[in-house]
C-alpha cells in the first residue's frame, strides 16, 4: 500500500513538472483550422496510442477525437526541413506534448 501511494505521488509530481500546449479549442488544428509552426517530435501518434495516453491522462487531457494527432517532445524547427514532422499551433510552448496535425511532407501551412 505504501509503494502504491509513493508512486502515485511521484507520478503527480512528474505530471505537474510536465508542459502540455494545447492551442485555443483544444483539438481543433487536427481538423484543419489555425496557422501553424513546424516541430521536430520525438514521437508522433494520436490521443488513443498508449504512450500518448500515457501522458495526457494523468494531466486530465482528454480531446474530442481520439485519432488527434499529438507529438512528444517536441522543439521548433525551420519550416520545409527534413526534421519537420509535426506542425503545432502558433506560438508553441517548448514542452512534452503538443496538439496539432502532421506535416505535408516536411512544411507546415
Amino acid at each position: 500500500m505504501k509503494k502504491t501511494i509513493v508512486r502515485c505521488l511521484a507520478g503527480l509530481s512528474a505530471a505537474a513538472a510536465l508542459v502540455l500546449y494545447l492551442p485555443a479549442g483544444g483539438d481543433a488544428l487536427a481538423a484543419g483550422g489555425g496557422s501553424t509552426a513546424p516541430m521536430r517530435c520525438r514521437s508522433v501518434g494520436t490521443a488513443r496510442d498508449a504512450d500518448v495516453a500515457s501522458v495526457l491522462q494523468p494531466l486530465g487531457v482528454v480531446l474530442r477525437n481520439p485519432d488527434t494527432p499529438v507529438g512528444l517532445s517536441c522543439t521548433p524547427t525551420r519550416n520545409g526541413g527534413p526534421d519537420v514532422n509535426f506542425c503545432a499551433g502558433k506560438d508553441p510552448v517548448h514542452g512534452i506534448a503538443v496538439i496539432g496535425r502532421r506535416p505535408m511532407g516536411h512544411t507546415c501551412p
